[in-house]
C-alpha cells in the first residue's frame, strides 16, 4: 500500500511539471506606454506698486514645466490696460521637462494711474496654471509724447525794423491774433523731459522739467535759416493729453538788429 502512494504522489508531480503548473500566479512582461504630459506652474509677485512716471522697476516669475514632455511656450498677454506699460525679458521658446525659466518683467508706465490686470502665459500645456495678477501704479504726470496743435499770438513787442519784420499787422510774421501750428516730441525720465520743438518751420532742442503739481516747464532754441527763436517762459499744465497756458519767446532774424518778445496762448495742443 505504501508503494502505490508513493507512485501515485510521483506521477502526480510529473503531470503538474509538464502541464506547466505552479503555485505562483505569472506575471505578464513586455513594454508598457504613457501619454505625454506638459504641467504648467507660474511662481512670482507681479504687484509692482508706485512707480514715478518715467521710471521703471523690475519684477520677475517663473514658469516651470513639471510634465514629462516639453513644454512650448508661444506668448504672454496682459489685460488691465498694462499692455502699453509693460515689457518683458523673455515671451516664447522651449522649457524641457522639469525644467524653469525666469521670466523679467518691467513696469514703466507712460500716464498716472492704477492698473490692475492678469498676466497669461500661453503655451501647449496639457494642465496646470498658466495665470498671474499684475497691477502696478503710475505716479505724477507724464509730459512724454507727440504733442501737435496751435498757438495765438497775444503780444509782440519790437522796436524799429524789428517792430515792423515780426509784429506789423501788415507783413509781420508774429502780429496780434496769429494763429501758428506747434509740435513737440518730448521724452521723459522721472521728471525731467527732453525733446524737440517746432513752432512752424523753426525746429529746436528743449529740455525741462515737470512738476509734482503738474506744470511743463521748458527751455531752448529753434533756428531755420537766419530766424532764431529762444524761449523765455514756458510754465504751462498738463491736463490728461493736453497743453494749456501761456508761452514766450523772443524772435531774432540775420537781416536785422535787435530782437522781439512775443507771448502767445496754446491752443487744442493735444497728444
Amino acid at each position: 500500500m505504501t508503494r502505490l502512494c508513493s507512485s501515485l504522489f510521483v506521477l502526480l508531480a510529473l503531470v503538474s511539471a509538464a502541464c506547466g503548473g505552479s503555485d505562483s500566479p505569472s506575471t505578464p512582461t513586455g513594454p508598457t506606454s504613457s501619454t505625454p504630459t506638459r504641467v504648467m506652474s507660474l511662481a512670482g509677485s507681479l504687484a509692482f506698486g508706485s512707480v514715478d512716471i518715467g521710471s521703471a522697476r523690475e519684477a520677475s516669475f517663473t514658469i516651470t514645466n513639471t510634465g514629462t514632455s516639453t513644454l512650448t511656450v508661444s506668448g504672454m498677454t496682459v489685460t488691465g490696460g498694462l499692455v502699453e506699460h509693460t515689457r518683458a525679458s523673455w515671451t516664447n521658446g522651449a522649457i524641457a521637462a522639469g525644467a524653469s525659466q525666469t521670466v523679467r518683467i518691467t513696469f514703466e508706465p507712460v500716464a498716472a494711474g492704477t492698473f490692475s490686470g492678469t498676466l497669461t502665459v500661453n503655451g501647449d500645456q496639457t494642465s496646470g496654471i498658466n495665470t498671474l495678477p499684475i497691477s502696478g501704479t503710475g505716479a505724477g504726470f507724464s509730459a512724454a509724447g507727440q504733442w501737435s496743435g496751435r498757438y495765438v499770438v497775444e503780444r509782440c513787442d519790437g522796436t524799429g525794423s524789428v517792430q515792423d519784420l515780426f509784429c506789423s499787422a501788415n507783413r509781420g510774421l508774429y502780429p496780434v491774433g496769429t494763429s501758428l501750428p506747434i509740435a513737440l516730441s518730448l521724452q521723459q525720465n522721472g521728471s525731467n523731459v527732453s525733446g524737440t520743438a517746432s513752432f512752424g518751420q523753426v525746429t529746436g532742442v528743449v529740455t525741462g522739467v515737470v512738476s509734482s503739481a503738474g506744470t511743463l516747464t521748458l527751455q531752448g532754441t529753434a533756428q531755420s535759416g537766419g530766424l532764431r527763436l529762444t524761449i523765455t517762459n514756458w510754465n504751462t499744465p498738463i491736463s490728461g493729453n493736453s497743453l494749456t497756458g501761456l508761452i514766450a519767446f523772443n524772435v531774432g532774424a540775420d537781416s536785422a538788429p535787435g530782437v522781439a518778445g512775443i507771448t502767445a496762448r496754446l491752443a487744442n495742443v493735444t497728444r
